[in-house]
């Protein structure tokens, strides 16, 4: 499926360089609107409210704008009861994400080129021993993951 290529890519650009290209962000809602669900206007107008919720957090610099783009396009997927369903299984697999890079910020050893050739993995270790921001692309992606395998869209 498209949508779950342009997850995994979101996660790997977002886990290397914490950041999502907007390009991800128009292709699910291109996907979305393809696929049906956001031509419904009840589906259109939550997916608006989400936006503009997660507008909001993001001014107040608790959120990324790359998340806040993702997740309004990949809520448009859903129908509305179904969007709730998705940001609360973003929140649990958020939670489950943060608590493993605050369980490893404390014991993950340092990592060097002759442990792995892989840099990706040297400068994720880095990260989460210094505890910077979390590849939040990762916890939409799984959360989309989640709902879809809940039932049929």
């Amino acid at each position: 499926m498209p949508a779950y290529a342009l997850l995994c890519y979101a996660m790997w650009v977002d886990i290397r360089v914490r950041e999502i290209p907007d390009w991800v962000s128009l292709g699910l809602l291109v996907l979305a609107i393809l696929n049906g669900a956001a031509i419904h206007w009840v589906s259109l107008a939550c997916g608006g409210l989400i936006y503009l919720l997660l507008f909001f957090l993001w001014s107040v610099g608790v959120m990324g704008g790359g998340d806040v783009k993702l997740i309004a396009a990949t809520s448009l997927f859903f129908m509305p009861y179904e969007q709730l369903i998705f940001l609360l299984n973003i929140g649990l697999a958020g939670g489950v994400l943060a608590v493993l890079y605050l369980f490893g910020r404390k014991r993950l050893p340092i990592i060097s080129k002759r442990t792995t050739k892989i840099r990706v993995l040297r400068v994720e270790a880095w990260r989460i021993r210094r505890g910077a921001p979390l590849p939040y692309a990762v916890a939409i992606a799984v959360g989309f993951i989640m709902t879809t395998l809940r039932g049929e869209w």
